[in-house]
């Protein structure tokens, strides 16, 4: 049956009593829902905007007038839960401090926003929410301010948003809703106990009379146990932040927690299209994919201003066999089958021609397509760029054949560190056998069990990853059985840490190098045909004996010919042109085998890159002691785990030296001596007597400490 809705009818009402085989036209007008609207257990429904927008607003009324000089007072409804605010459509922002700062990590933070002068001047905080990075910049770590101890200090409760949450950055804080930091324009406070509503209005905004709309509900659809269902055309915007309205689930050995809900909610469904659609200001997730689904396609979806990621991608826990988490790593495998446990797990998803622009605005550990425990996702034509964290990130091998493909990706890792605009992590079942350890031994004992979790072949083919800092494509922790291939890296390269079976072929690298870290024993990659054109075209660390990389044919521009010299090229044709310049390029050997590939990626609808990237420059070197030392970049901050880029990292070091006597050895960072922070590699040769040195080597923190002898006590 077909039918047709105007926004005068309530849609909530409409919905529970649709019916299979329905045909749902929602004509122009905004639709305002305070609840997810429900279809499950339907089959055969299609709805259909003309202009329709659903929100998750509800509009402000009440008496208005002058709280002081600066603010407005309306005397509104009790208990609303609400989390984004919005006058005549534009958005308003929670009081804060620091007050909001565009294009800042955070929107603006400061390393006194909990500091005892501030927290002292708050009345009663208990309203409040403190915001944060992780102390290692991985992602955000949020808390619940609940109000204050006996001796003044916040009493805080952590929200949950990070599989590995061991605290806040010391300096990238803000905090929000606490009445006395409501001091600027656009800011407002709502005191939900008494049903006031505090604004500051921005510019000539006339609060007495503007429409003002609250953010009260966080999803929009809700499916269950649906089959044959889509929506085209339809708006969704300003629903509610979800960062602290809901229950976060560590999910398996990544770095991700996760809320398991969306504006466009699916669990256990078949077959469902989400196509030109809009989501705009959605406050959490837009979509979530969750379970047993399979079809599912989103297609020419605009997804912008979010707070959130875009689409979520996620199985159960409970279909990876042999589960480790951060909390209990398995040292042995118990089960030796492959693949899945059960077909609790989203598995023929296809998101096609979709942009995705300004997104984890309240949530850093987020991204516009993020997938775990699933199988055969396909990313297919999409542009994806202005995000905290990664474009596209998959949190695990569990099950692999994922298709990346034909996307523009830049403009990413803006607010956190250690990542890159494509992010994958491997700690698969095998990651652990026989002890957890972050420097790649023991290759040849995990190796038959490299492809049990990751079964099939997931494809990185033909797309554009752009950046500054961090790696373009970045293969982290035991990411195993890749195919990475035709790509464009643009001042972002391609790294490889730990892991077993990856094929990097004919890949174009610009201003960035390959990076190669803590190599398996037995690993089985190929690197071959690919052009690296970089000052600095290698970055390789912690190569373990008996590994089985077969580098060949690989043409590196602009470098050094010793770079040639390691034993990843020894007996194999790889190349160096010293000179970037057209003849000198003209005579390079023709047998690399390089095949052209078209530098059309991407929306095309939607912008491109600036062509400004940075340009890559060898790390300054100091000799001291007897080592070479040198800043940490963001391959050594990356393989040693490092919360900075601060510290000395030993690129050499002979056996005379009194480091070395101490047990200081090649790719170290010496973080600290004597109790105190090192900074650079000269605060080391600031250093007469030592005492204590304190290092990161393969992730962990070890101390070394000078005994004395005999002889010393004299």
């Amino acid at each position: 049956m077909e039918i047709r809705v105007t926004e005068k009818e309530k849609l909530t009402d409409v919905f529970s009593s649709v019916k299979s085989g329905d045909t749902l036209y929602l004509e122009k007008g905004v639709y305002r829902v305070d609840g997810p609207l429900d279809i499950s257990s339907k089959c055969d429904i299609s709805v259909i905007g003309k202009g329709a927008v659903i929100t998750g607003c509800t509009v402000i009324d009440g008496e208005r007038g002058k709280y002081c000089d600066f603010a407005y007072l309306i005397k509104t409804r009790r208990g609303l839960d609400i989390q984004q605010l919005f006058v005549n459509g534009k958005k308003y922002v929670m009081a804060r401090y620091p007050d909001e700062r565009e294009n800042e990590i955070l929107g603006g933070y400061s390393s006194d926003a909990v500091s005892p002068e501030r927290t002292a001047r708050w009345k009663n905080p208990s309203s409040g929410y403190l915001r944060a990075l992780h102390d290692c910049e991985w992602g955000g770590n949020d808390y619940f301010i609940e109000g204050k101890n006996s001796d003044g200090s916040l009493k805080l409760r952590w929200v949950g948003d990070n599989n590995r949450g061991r605290g806040f950055h010391a300096e990238k804080v803000t905090v929000e809703n606490i009445f006395e930091e409501l001091d600027a324009p656009k800011e407002w406070f709502y005191d939900k106990e008494n049903g006031l509503l505090y604004i500051i209005p921005d510019g000539d905004d006339d609060i007495l009379s503007a429409t003002v709309e609250g953010a009260v509900c966080g999803e929009i659809f809700r499916l269950e146990n649906c089959k044959n269902i889509s929506f085209s055309g339809i708006r969704f915007e300003k629903t509610k932040r979800m960062l602290f309205c809901s229950e976060y689930e560590k999910i398996t050995r990544s770095d991700w927690a996760v809320a398991r809900n969306g504006a466009v909610y699916m669990k256990n469904c078949e077959n469902v299209s989400v196509s030109d659609c809009v989501f705009s200001e959605v406050g959490g997730n837009c979509v979530f994919i969750d379970g047993n689904n399979s079809d599912i396609e989103i297609s020419r979806c605009d997804f912008t201003f979010c707070g959130a990621s875009g689409v979520c991608i996620f199985g159960n826990q409970d279909c990876v066999r042999d589960l480790s988490t951060w909390e209990n790593h398995k040292t042995v495998i118990s089960d030796l089958e492959k693949g899945p446990k059960n077909n609790r797990y989203p598995k023929d998803i296809l998101i096609k021609d979709c942009y995705f622009y300004d997104l984890g605005i309240y949530e850093k550990q987020s991204s516009p397509v993020t997938l775990s425990v699933c199988s055969r996702v396909t990313v297919d034509g999409c542009t994806l760029h202005k995000v905290p964290r990664a474009g596209i990130n998959i949190c695990d091998g569990s099950f692999g054949g994922h298709r990346i493909q034909n996307n523009l990706v830049f403009d990413t890792v803006r607010e956190t560190g250690d990542h890159g605009p494509f992010n994958s992590w491997g700690r698969d079942r095998f990651w652990s056998l026989g002890g957890v350890d972050g420097s790649g031994k023991d290759g040849a004992k995990k190796r038959p069990f490299a492809t049990l979790d990751a079964v099939e072949t997931t494809v990185i083919y033909h797309n554009m990853f752009c950046g500054n800092r961090g790696f373009g494509i970045d293969l982290d922790d035991g990411s195993s059985n890749y195919l990475i291939e035709k790509n464009y890296c643009v001042g972002v390269g391609i790294k490889l840490r730990e892991g077993f079976l990856r094929t990097v072929r004919n890949n174009f690298v610009f201003n960035a190098p390959l990076d190669i870290h803590c190599t398996f024993e037995k690993n089985d990659d190929v690197i071959e045909n690919n052009i690296v054109v970089s000052q600095n075209p290698l970055s390789i660390y912690a190569q373990n004996a008996g590994f089985t990389t077969k580098a060949a044919n690989n043409l590196f521009v602009g470098a050094s010919p010793e770079i040639l010299s390691n034993e990843l090229f020894l007996d194999n044709k790889n190349y160096v042109c010293p000179s970037d310049d057209e003849a000198a390029l003209s005579m390079h050997p023709k047998e690399i085998f390089f095949e052209p590939f078209s530098l059309e990626f991407g929306r095309k609808d939607k912008p491109k890159p600036e062509t400004a990237i940075k340009n890559v420059k060898k790390s300054v070197e100091e000799k001291i002691a007897g080592m070479v030392l040198s800043l940490p970049d963001d391959s050594v901050r990356s393989m040693a785990g490092l919360s900075d880029f601060e510290g000395a990292f030993v690129k050499e070091t002979d056996q005379n030296s009194p480091f070395y006597k101490l047990g200081i050895r090649k790719n170290d960072v010496i973080i600290k001596i004597n109790g105190k922070k090192v900074i650079s590699p000269a605060d080391v040769g600031k250093t007469e007597e030592i005492n204590t040195v304190v290092v990161s080597r393969a992730q962990k923190i070890i101390e070394f400490t000078v005994k004395e002898t005999e002889n010393d006590k004299g």
